[in-house]
């Protein structure tokens, strides 16, 4: 089982854009944030499993996003359930965890997720599990 924390605001992954170049469909990013965000999380994942191949197996992962507190958001609320969106915030993160933590996000059995807000003195970004199942 290995837990490392990624620093960065969590980014969802959105929908895609595409067009046609050169006789073929590119499809891109809608938000200039997925990228840095997934770049984060692979070099997260890389350092905590340094000298380890991605494992090829079963894995079951947990993801704790800690996002920005808005500034205008009362002190009384804990709960987050505003944008971004847990499903999206998942996928982003899974997919820059493939080939890097497990041999591609289908080997995820089972995902553990919940989005907070930060508290006074901490930092955005992620604390993830991934664990492999024997």
């Amino acid at each position: 089982m290995s837990t490392f924390r990624v620093s960065g605001v969590p980014a969802p992954q959105g929908s895609k854009t595409g067009y046609i170049r050169g006789g073929r469909v590119v499809l891109v990013e809608s938000s200039k944030k997925v990228k840095p965000w997934r770049v984060a999380v692979a070099q997260a994942a890389t350092r905590a499993h340094l000298h380890t191949e991605p494992i090829d197996g079963p894995v079951d992962v947990g993801v704790e996003f800690i996002l920005p507190r808005p500034k205008s958001l009362p002190k009384r609320v804990v709960h987050m359930v505003r944008k971004p969106d847990l499903d999206k915030l998942i996928r982003s993160t899974l997919d820059a965890l493939s080939g890097v933590a497990y041999v591609d996000d289908n080997r995820v059995r089972a995902i553990t997720a919940v989005k907070r807000y930060q508290t006074p003195g901490e930092t955005p970004g992620a604390l993830i599990t991934v664990k492999e199942i024997q």
